[in-house]
């Protein structure tokens, strides 16, 4: 059986710009939630359950809210959401993609964002690997297409990537 998802207009993928604007937003926010935890739970909690609080945070905050319908801080603010390769909400396995790509590191992330310059679609390598596109809040789809498999060479690493083949120009 075929798949099908959408595609939307170039300009209601989010920008280069205002990502970089989310995720500032996201990670300060999720930042002082860890440190509100860490101090309220420093006299009394051993540190691997801290540890684990503040993993319980991150999940909750970049999985649990991104996904959800208020979105999180930075997606309210900027006017964004986050929909699956179906136009749909994101499930919760590629929102955790999504979410391990912060483990990666700074280098990772860099280059995870600089992927999104050549993108028709604006999809960032962590959207690639979780099949979602970040998109502007009232977005529409104006197309639907074959979800093919579309093989990428990345600094010496195969991957075959899930993408929406598109039949005219966005």
């Amino acid at each position: 059986m075929d798949t099908v998802g959408v595609y939307f207009q170039r300009c209601d993928y989010a920008s280069f710009w205002l990502r970089l604007l989310v995720d500032l937003i996201d990670a300060v926010t999720a930042g002082v939630l860890c440190c509100v935890a860490i101090v309220a739970l420093w006299a009394f909690a051993p540190a691997k359950l801290i540890l684990f609080v503040c993993a319980a945070i991150f999940f909750c905050y970049f999985v649990l809210l991104k996904r959800s319908r208020g979105g999180t801080v930075g997606y309210r603010l900027c006017g964004v959401r986050i929909v699956g390769l179906d136009g749909q909400r994101a499930g919760l396995l590629p929102m955790t993609i999504r979410m391990l790509f912060m483990v990666l590191g700074p280098i990772n992330y860099l280059l995870d964002l600089a992927w999104m310059a050549n993108e028709t679609q604006r999809q960032a390598l962590r959207d690639k690997f979780a099949d979602t596109y970040v998109i502007k809040k009232h977005a529409v789809p104006i197309g639907s297409g074959k979800v093919i498999h579309r093989y990428y060479e990345i600094l010496t690493y195969n991957f075959l990537f899930r993408e929406v083949e598109v039949d005219r120009p966005l």
